[in-house]
């Protein structure tokens, strides 16, 4: 439907479909089979507190560093002129760059992500669970 169509309709008419919606949910329930209404009468929902501890997704943060600190360390290797008579080439250079920032990223996010767990320890919820036995 679009706007200048949802401009015609009167309120009435606006009713008279959420009325008809209303019909057809009533209408589908009614329609439920014995053994489905049944079930839903037999299954008790129980209520439970449970704690909620948030957590650190370290896996990803230890990927996420070692990403950065290659990219960083390649990027920085290839600003860096190679001297006149140096017995390796600018590739080799970049290589040795991206696995030493590699290895100094992955430290980094691991330190990050011990550090942001220590913080995410301490922000402890409760919540209610609701309980229902489907069968």
């Amino acid at each position: 439907m679009t706007s200048t169509e949802a401009a015609d309709l009167d309120p009435q008419e606006a009713t008279d479909g959420a009325d008809s919606l209303a019909a057809a949910e009533a209408e589908r329930s009614e329609r439920q089979a014995p053994e489905e209404q049944d079930s839903a009468q037999r299954a008790p929902e129980q209520q439970e507190e449970v704690q909620l501890v948030r957590t650190v997704r370290y896996g990803r943060l230890l990927v996420a560093g070692a990403i950065v600190g290659a990219v960083i360390a390649g990027v920085v290797a290839m600003l860096l002129p190679v001297p006149d008579g140096a017995t390796y080439e600018l590739g080799q250079a970049v290589g040795v760059a991206l696995i030493a920032g590699a290895i100094i990223g992955l430290a980094l996010g691991g330190a990050l992500a011990l550090l942001l767990g220590l913080v995410a320890k301490r922000s402890r919820g409760a919540a209610l669970a609701m309980h229902s036995d489907v069968g």
